[in-house]
């Protein structure tokens, strides 16, 4: 009976708690009979008891249908505690700090704040490990704080009245003051550092590598010893013992090994080609399996592929070059158009510089053959020397302006200021001196029109083998010749020499033009040619011109030989008239005996 009283009387109390709760601003429950506080809708106060919210597994908190903002459970495992339901996920409500090697404590009171992230948590783990604090985020949003540096705090609650992430950097603040970590990396300026201890590095081996706006920015790797920096800097870190510095030097190396790429694309195509070593933008950049190329300066060697052995210094030395090999440019525009040609060497501006198959040229001076295309085997040395030589082969000359008419010609040999052909397509000359001209092919020429002595201590020789003669005739023209020849005297006008050979007359030099002071005796080449050809004489000692830039010239000591002819021939009558005229004495002494016999009597 008196188990049936409780149960009604329990009842009859929940009722009227029912009622009074639809009837009332808000509910209060306590054992005082204490009226609720006019803030909540329910206030309920004990001495010795608490509130028990539901208890639910992490399993059974996601089978809740619906959860509206602000629900409340208390998750009995996996991550135990009480848990809230906000912005359509359940979020933990963060306990306590852990702190130290395995220790806990150091509870959050309500005197400061924690602020990890402005905005939003990102699970992670934030610090180094071996020398800062770490703090851990999970998925939840949980803290963890693993401190190997003990916290200086001289509070005997060790309350933490402000923890903060900022900028990189983890402060703890208590008090009046902020408690920090004494060997803190600060991304705003260090002092005080011990340059054995502090570094920044690895303490493993493993590539330290850098980025920007999380780009590839370089990397020192221990593994393959590359060193890079620079956007997209051999990015693959690819091939070993490479070093690129700049933006995407080196960007498609795939094997390539012991290239040194500095600047701006240095070798930016570079596949496997190896033992490079480009200095400047875009210095082979084209570069793929090239070996052994060096180039210096804005865009040497640019469009090299497969070349390898080349030096390319100065502003686009060996620019267009794609296959050629053991080829040496020192200068701007150095070989500049060079395509496949292989072992030349150029210095100075623009020398050889639109070569592009030729081979085995030397081109010493700027503008020295800068016209070349195809020729060959050619050595120019000075300023514009060899200049126009287009395809011409085995050529050479030293001083300014050497040789620079000669577009095709071959075997020609210039030394001297201007000294060379004086038209295209020469072979097998030799001009030797200031302005010397040679004027047609097979011919040497030693000094120029204002010469006035050439000489030695002995004659020169003709070489003259009769083991290398054939045809041999005895056809010489000797009085019948030489009768006809008028020697004369006369004045060389150089001006009007060096006017028709082309030379620059503008020049100037003591003496240049006393050679037309003095008197000269000889013959008139023209003259000598008519009085040949009237004796019926192939004479050799006449030079004929072999085009109209040519002149006539004299081989004075061919004249010898239809001298001795002359005074051979004068000989033999001399030798008759000796004759007869010992025949007139042998005649005239017998008839001076006869005279003398018919007047004795």
């Amino acid at each position: 009976m008196t188990k049936k009283l409780h149960l009604l009387t329990f009842i009859l109390l929940i009722n009227f708690a029912f009622w009074g709760t639809l009837k009332a601003q808000n509910v209060g429950i306590n054992e005082t009979g204490a009226t609720p506080n006019s803030s909540a809708m329910l206030d309920i106060s004990a001495s010795n008891k608490g509130l028990l919210i539901p208890r639910l597994s992490r399993a059974q908190k996601f089978l809740i249908p619906s959860p509206a903002n602000g629900l409340m459970i208390y998750q009995t495992d996996d991550t135990v505690g009480f848990w809230y339901y906000e912005q359509n996920k359940w979020v933990p409500v963060m306990r306590s700090l852990t702190f130290g090697s395995g220790l806990t404590g150091g509870f959050v009171q309500g005197k400061g704040n924690i602020d990890i992230k402005k905005s939003g948590v990102t699970a992670g783990i934030y610090g180094n490990t071996n020398e800062f604090p770490i703090v851990t985020i999970n998925d939840y949003g949980q803290v963890t704080l693993v401190a190997m540096q003990k916290l200086k705090d001289n509070d005997t609650l060790n309350e933490i009245q402000s923890l903060k992430l900022s900028n990189d950097s983890l402060y703890l603040s208590k008090g009046g003051g902020v408690v920090h970590f004494k060997s803190q990396w600060r991304t705003t300026g260090n002092s005080g550092l011990n340059a054995n201890n502090n570094f920044i590095g690895t303490t493993d081996n493993v590539a330290l590598r850098f980025r920007v706006n999380n780009t590839w920015y370089g990397e020192l790797n221990p593994s393959n010893d590359n060193l890079s920096l620079g956007y997209r800097a051999n990015y693959s870190s690819s091939g070993y013992s490479n070093i690129a510095l700049g933006k995407d030097a080196l960007s498609s190396n795939a094997g390539g090994y012991y290239n040194t790429a500095v600047g701006w694309q240095a070798m930016y195509d570079n596949n496997s080609g190896s033992y490079n070593a480009a200095i400047g933008a875009s210095a082979l950049y084209n570069n793929t399996t090239g070996t052994y190329n060096v180039g210096i300066g804005f865009e040497p060697l640019r469009s090299n592929t497969s070349g390898s052995y080349n030096v390319g210094i100065g502003f686009r030395s060996l620019y267009t070059n794609t296959n050629g090999t053991y080829n040496t440019g020192l200068g701007i525009y150095t070989l500049l158009y060079n395509v496949g040609g292989s072992l030349n060497t150029a210095a100075g501006y623009y020398a050889l510089g639109a070569n592009t198959y030729g081979q085995y040229n030397t081109g010493l001076g700027s503008y020295c053959m800068s016209a070349n295309s195809l020729g060959y085997g050619n050595a120019f040395v000075g300023y514009a020397s060899g200049y126009y030589n287009t395809t011409g082969y085995y050529n050479c000359g030293l001083g300014y302006y050497a040789g620079y008419l000669n577009y095709t010609g071959y075997y020609n040999s210039s030394i001297g200021y201007m000294a060379g052909p004086n038209a295209a397509g020469y072979s097998n000359t030799v001009a030797l001196g200031n302005g010397t001209s040679t004027t047609a092919s097979n011919m040497v020429r030693v000094g120029n029109a204002s010469i006035t002595s050439i000489g030695g201590i002995v004659g020169w020789t003709t070489l003259s083998d009769a083991r290398f003669k054939k045809n041999i005739s005895q056809d010489v023209r000797g009085l019948d010749f030489i009768m006809r020849l008028k020697p004369v005297t006369y004045n060389v006008d150089v001006h009007k020499m060096y006017e028709f050979t082309g030379y620059n007359d503008s020049n100037k030099w003591e003496g240049k033009y006393d050679g037309e002071k003095i008197k000269t005796s000889g013959f008139l080449a023209q003259e000598v040619e008519i009085a040949a050809k009237e004796a019926g004489y192939q004479f050799s000692g006449v030079d004929v011109p072999k085009n109209e830039k040519d002149y006539y010239g004299l081989r004075y000591g061919d004249f010898v030989v239809p001298i001795v002819k002359a005074i051979q021939e004068q000989q033999v009558q001399i030798d008759e008239l000796k004759r007869q005229n010992q025949e007139l004495i042998e005649m005239n002494k017998k008839l001076l005996e006869k005279l003398e016999k018919q007047t004795l009597k």
